[in-house]
């Protein structure tokens, strides 16, 4: 792995951070053509493309042949989600962003993307609307008194 490429490739992380996505595509870029067997590379330079360069295309290859090589990284499907996203696919980014989770299910970015998406787990009783208080009711209290109450006997 080239000292250069990793320079670049971090250099690029750091200007997405700063929300500069064009000084972060050329970043990506730079590393990706040194070193392109790299799915971090592969990975980042797919998502900036499709983004920032909106080539959808080579986006969902790239960041596909990434999660191929190195499939347990959280980081590549949040990349693969935003190409969706980029591409206008809400339904395809949701799934992918469930599946990123799978393997780090504390990934912030990918649960807010995931909620400013709208995405919501089904009714507790699914016979019962959503709105129903009874469903209301045991909505929160599955989904958020229950898993602290197991965290606390860890």
């Amino acid at each position: 792995m080239s000292e250069s490429a990793r320079e670049q490739f971090l250099a690029g992380k750091r200007f997405l951070r700063e929300d500069n996505i064009d000084k972060a595509l050329r970043a990506f870029e730079k590393a990706y053509k040194e070193d392109k067997e790299n799915a971090e590379y592969m990975s980042y330079f797919g998502m900036c493309k499709a983004v920032r360069g909106g080539e959808i295309g080579l986006g969902l290859e790239l960041c596909t042949r990434a999660i191929k090589k190195e499939f347990f990284k959280a980081e590549f499907y949040r990349n693969l989600g935003k190409v969706y996203l980029a591409a206008g696919n809400k339904k395809g980014a949701i799934k992918v962003f469930l599946k990123g989770l799978k393997y780090d299910p504390q990934h912030e970015e990918m649960n807010r993307l995931l909620i400013e998406l709208g995405f919501r787990n089904k009714p507790v009783i699914q016979g019962l609307d959503r709105s129903n208080p009874v469903n209301k009711f045991l909505g929160i209290l599955f989904r958020r008194t229950l898993p602290k109450i197991f965290k606390k006997g860890k």
